[in-house]
C-alpha cells in the first residue's frame, strides 16, 4: 500500500515536472519569439533611423553645397559690382579731370586771345607814346607834315561827299600847330568836294602825337598817327 502510494506520488511528481517543463518550454519559446521579433523591429527601426540620418546628412550636405554656391555667386557678383563701381568712379574722375584740363586750356587760350586783342588795341597807343617820348621833335614834325599831306591826298581822291543837311562849320584837330596855308588848302579841298564853303575851327591836341582829325557834320576824316598805325596793323594781320 505504501509502495503504491509512493509510486503514485512519483508518477504525480513526474507528471507535474513534465507539465511544468512543457509550460516553461512553451513560455520560453514565446519569449524567444517575442524577443526575436522585438530585435527585428529594433533592427528595422535602427535601419530606418539610420536611413533618415543618412538622408538628413545628404540633405544637409546638399544645402551646404547650395549655400556655398550661392555665397560664391554673391561674392563674385559683389566683386563684379565693386569693379564696375570702381570703373565708373575712375571713368567719372578721368572725365572730370579731362574737363578741368579742357576748361583750363580753353581759359588759357581765351586769356591769350584777350591779351593778344588787348595788345592789338593798345599797340598803336604804345607806338605813339614811344614815337612821342623817344623821337626828336624834328622827326615828329616831319611825320606830322607827311600825315597832313596824306589827308589832303585822300580828300582829293575821295568820291563826292553828300551830306543830308548843309554844314558851314567844322573842326580840325591837329597834333602840332597847323600852318595857315595847310588849313586853307584843306578847306579848299573840302569845298571842291562838297561844292560849298566850310569854315574849319583849328584846335591843337598833343595827344595825337602827329597828324590831324577833321570833323564836319557826320563826316570824320582821321589822319592821326594812331589811326595810321591801326590801319597798318590790320594790313599786317595784327
Amino acid at each position: 500500500m505504501v509502495f503504491q502510494l509512493v509510486i503514485v506520488q512519483v508518477v504525480t511528481f513526474v507528471a507535474i515536472v513534465f507539465v511544468l517543463r512543457k509550460l516553461l518550454y512553451s513560455e520560453s519559446v514565446k519569449e524567444a519569439l517575442r524577443l526575436k521579433k522585438l530585435k527585428e523591429e529594433t533592427a528595422q527601426k535602427q535601419q530606418e533611423l539610420q536611413q533618415k540620418i543618412d538622408a538628413a546628412q545628404d540633405a544637409y550636405k546638399e544645402k551646404m553645397m547650395e549655400a556655398e554656391e550661392v555665397s560664391r555667386a554673391y561674392h563674385l557678383k559683389s566683386k563684379e559690382e565693386a569693379q564696375e563701381l570702381k570703373k565708373q568712379i575712375l571713368d567719372k574722375a578721368n572725365e572730370e579731370a579731362e574737363q578741368i584740363v579742357r576748361s583750363a586750356f580753353n581759359a588759357k587760350e581765351k586769356m591769350r586771345e584777350e591779351i593778344a586783342e588787348e595788345m592789338r588795341k593798345r599797340m598803336p597807343m604804345l607806338i605813339s607814346r614811344i614815337f612821342k617820348e623817344f623821337l626828336s621833335p624834328a622827326v615828329r614834325d616831319v611825320a606830322h607834315k607827311e600825315l597832313v599831306r596824306d589827308v589832303m591826298d585822300k580828300i582829293k581822291k575821295a568820291e563826292k561827299i553828300t551830306l543830308k543837311s548843309r554844314v558851314d562849320k567844322g573842326e580840325i584837330v591837329s597834333a602840332r600847330p597847323l600852318s595857315d596855308n595847310d588849313k586853307r588848302e584843306i578847306e579848299m579841298l573840302i569845298r571842291n568836294n562838297l561844292g560849298y564853303e566850310v569854315s574849319l575851327r583849328g584846335k591843337e591836341d598833343s595827344e595825337l602825337v602827329a597828324g590831324v582829325i577833321i570833323k564836319f557834320g557826320t563826316i570824320l576824316i582821321d589822319g592821326s598817327l594812331d589811326n595810321r598805325l591801326k590801319q597798318v596793323g590790320k594790313e599786317l594781320g595784327l
